[in-house]
């Protein structure tokens, strides 16, 4: 399980205090996502990204939330609009990049991958995908 316990508790401490915290629900998101528990990751996603609809956290958050419920083409609209708002941001091409491979949009999924490490060649997910 790793630190998710620990991670937990943070994330507990970050909402107490402000419980709109995009960035904490977007994680509690994500952590709902590995655990399978495919309705409370949706939630805490459409929560996190109702906090803070510019949140590129929460936006991947829900990403993934839909990926889980096999909503790919929710999930690749969410990351078009991220990487629309933010264009400088690595990870959200990179993740684009893998969800276009998953329609065999192989041009535009290598278009996603290669602006992912034009932005910043640094992140190891960018070199992954």
């Amino acid at each position: 399980m790793g630190r998710v316990d620990e991670a937990k508790r943070d994330i507990d401490q970050a909402l107490k205090i402000d419980p709109k915290n995009s960035e904490a629900l977007a994680l509690q998101s994500i952590i709902a996502v590995v655990q399978n528990d495919k309705d409370g990751a949706l939630n805490l996603a459409q929560q996190a990204v109702a906090a803070d609809p510019n949140s590129p956290a929460a936006k991947t958050a829900l990403s993934y939330a839909q990926q889980a419920r096999f909503d790919l083409e929710g999930a690749r609209k969410t990351l078009e609009e991220e990487v629309k708002a933010h264009p400088d941001n690595a990870l959200a091409w990179a993740r684009l990049a893998e969800l276009r491979s998953s329609f065999s949009d192989l041009d535009g999924s290598l278009e996603a991958a290669e602006k992912a490490v034009a932005i910043n060649p640094n992140i190891s997910r960018t070199q992954t995908v």
